[in-house]
C-alpha cells in the first residue's frame, strides 16, 4: 500500500470514530482517579478494559498483590498519613490487537491516575464540560488523553481493515503521579515492558501532540530531619534552634551548590527554563508555640537533575552542606530520608522509532516536529533503566503547560491527530500485511 493511501485510510477511520472518541474520553475523564490515595482504580480498569474488548482486543490485568502494596505504594502513606491507602488496589490493564506472543510488537502505555483537583476551577473538575472543542477535566491532558488516543489508534486500524505484521499493545498503568512503582515499575518487573518482551515502546505522556520526547531529567526527593535542643524562647542561648540550622543549610546550598549548577544542558529540555539542575526547598516544618524553641525540624527538597548530573552527585553535595551546619552547631544532629531517586533518562535520538514519529507528526499535522526532553520524571525510567529497552520514546496529545493546573483541558482535535500519528507509527514500525 502506498503511504499516501495508508495515511488517507487512517485519517478517514479516525474521523469516522470522532463521536466514539469523545464518548470514550468523557467516560475516562469523569472517573476521579486521584492519587494519592488511589481512588476508583477498579472502576477505571473496568471502563478501559471494556473499550478494548469491544474492538476485539485481548485484555489482561496486572494487579499488585495485596502483600506488596505497602512496599510499592509508599507515597500515599507519606502524602496522606490519615488514610488507609494500602487497602486500595493497584491495577494495570493491558490489551493486545493481534496475537499477544507475536513479534515484532509495539507497546503504547500511559497512566490513568491524576493529581487531586485542587482549587480555582471554573467548572466541575470531573464534569467534562466541552467548550471551544476542549474537554475540561482533571487528568484530561495528564494523561488520560494519551490513553484515549492509543486505543482509538488501534480501533482505527481495525476499522480501516489494516492488519499489522505483528502486535499492537495498549496499556493503562497506575500511580505514575507518585513514582509509578505499582504501575509501569511493576509491569517491568513482571516482564511486560522489557527488551526481552517488547520491541518498541511509546509512553503516551502529555508532552504536546507535535513533539517527540527522548528522555527526562532526574529526580531526587528528600527530607532533612534536624535535631536541636529545646528551650524557652526568651533564652535562646540555652538551646539549638532547628530553624536556624535550616537557615544555615540554605546558606551553604547557595554558597557551595548553586555555583555548580549555573550552566544549562544543551539538550532540548522543555520548557527552556528547566534546562538547569535545581535544588528547590519545598516544605519547612518546626515549632508548635511562639515562645518555645523546638527540638526538631524538617526541610524537604525537590531536586531535578539534567543528564550531566547524577543522584549520587546530588546526595554527596547535600551531605557535605549538612555536615558543615552540624560542625557550626555542636550538639545538633540530622538525618536524611530519600523517597524518590531516579537518575536522568535519555535514549538515542538516532533511532527508527524517533524518526517514524517525527515523520508522522509532519504527515498528520503539517507541523515541523520538535525533539524534546521532559522537565520531570516519568515512566520511561522503568522501561529504559530497568527493562533495558532503549527503543522507548514519549509521545502523546496532552499539553504540558496545562498539567496539574486548575481548569485543565484536552483539545479533541489534538487527541484525534495523536491517534492518527500512533496508528501510522504502528504501521511504519511493524509493517502491514498486504
Amino acid at each position: 500500500m502506498e503511504r499516501k493511501e495508508l495515511i488517507e485510510k487512517i485519517d478517514r477511520a479516525v474521523e469516522e470514530l470522532s463521536d466514539e472518541l469523545v464518548d470514550f474520553a468523557i467516560r475516562l475523564f469523569s472517573i476521579p482517579t486521584q492519587n494519592p490515595p488511589g481512588n476508583n482504580y477498579p472502576e477505571f480498569a473496568k471502563e478501559f478494559a471494556s473499550e478494548m474488548e469491544k474492538i476485539g482486543m485481548e485484555v489482561e490485568f496486572c494487579e499488585v498483590p495485596e502483600d506488596r502494596l505497602a512496599e510499592l505504594v509508599p507515597h500515599c502513606a507519606k502524602l496522606v498519613p490519615d488514610v488507609e491507602p494500602f487497602i486500595k488496589p493497584r491495577i494495570n490493564i493491558i490489551g493486545y490487537m493481534g496475537d499477544k506472543n507475536a513479534r515484532p510488537n509495539i507497546h503504547f502505555t500511559g497512566h490513568y491516575d491524576v493529581v487531586p483537583e485542587g482549587t480555582g476551577w471554573s467548572t466541575d473538575p470531573y464534569g467534562c464540560e466541552i467548550r471551544d472543542g476542549n474537554i475540561y477535566a482533571r487528568g484530561s491532558g495528564d494523561q488520560k488523553a494519551g490513553l484515549v488516543s492509543e486505543v482509538m489508534a488501534a480501533y482505527a486500524l481495525k476499522k480501516a481493515g489494516i492488519k499489522l505484521n505483528g502486535t499492537m499493545i495498549c496499556s493503562a498503568s497506575a500511580d505514575e503521579e507518585s513514582g509509578g512503582q505499582a504501575g509501569v515499575g511493576y509491569m517491568v518487573e513482571q516482564g511486560y515492558l522489557t527488551k526481552e518482551s517488547t520491541d518498541y515502546c511509546v509512553i503516551t505522556e502529555c508532552l504536546d501532540y507535535d513533539k517527540v520526547c527522548i528522555g527526562h531529567r532526574g529526580t531526587l526527593w528528600m527530607d532533612v530531619n534536624v535535631k536541636g535542643i529545646q528551650c524557652h524562647g526568651s533564652q535562646p542561648g540555652e538551646g539549638l534552634s532547628p530553624i536556624i540550622w535550616i537557615q544555615k543549610l540554605l546558606n551553604y546550598i547557595d554558597q557551595d551548590i548553586r555555583p555548580l549548577i549555573t550552566e544549562p544542558t544543551p539538550l532540548p529540555v522543555m520548557p527552556p527554563t528547566s534546562r538547569w539542575t535545581t535544588f528547590t526547598p519545598t516544605m519547612i516544618e518546626s515549632g508548635q508555640k511562639v515562645n518555645s524553641v523546638a527540638e526538631t525540624g524538617k526541610i524537604s527538597f525537590d531536586i531535578r537533575l539534567i543528564p550531566e548530573h547524577s543522584i549520587e552527585w546530588a546526595k554527596n553535595l547535600m551531605i557535605s552542606c549538612c555536615e558543615k551546619v552540624k560542625a557550626d552547631m555542636p550538639g545538633s544532629d540530622y538525618s536524611i530520608e530519600y523517597y524518590e531517586e531516579d537518575n536522568p533518562t535519555l535514549v538515542p535520538r538516532d533511532q527508527k522509532l524517533v524518526d517514524v514519529f517525527m515523520d508522522g507528526v509532519r504527515d498528520i499535522t503539517g507541523n515541523e516536529p520538535m525533539i524534546t526532553v521532559s522537565p520531570g520524571m516519568d515512566d520511561q525510567k522503568y522501561v529504559v533503566q530497568r527493562g533495558k529497552l532503549e527503543n522507548c520514546i514519549l509521545y502523546g496529545p496532552g499539553r504540558l503547560t496545562l498539567a496539574h493546573k486548575s481548569d485543565e483541558y484536552q483539545n479533541i482535535e489534538e487527541m484525534k491527530a495523536s491517534a492518527k500519528i500512533m496508528a501510522l507509527g504502528a504501521c511504519d514500525m511493524l509493517g502491514i500485511v498486504e
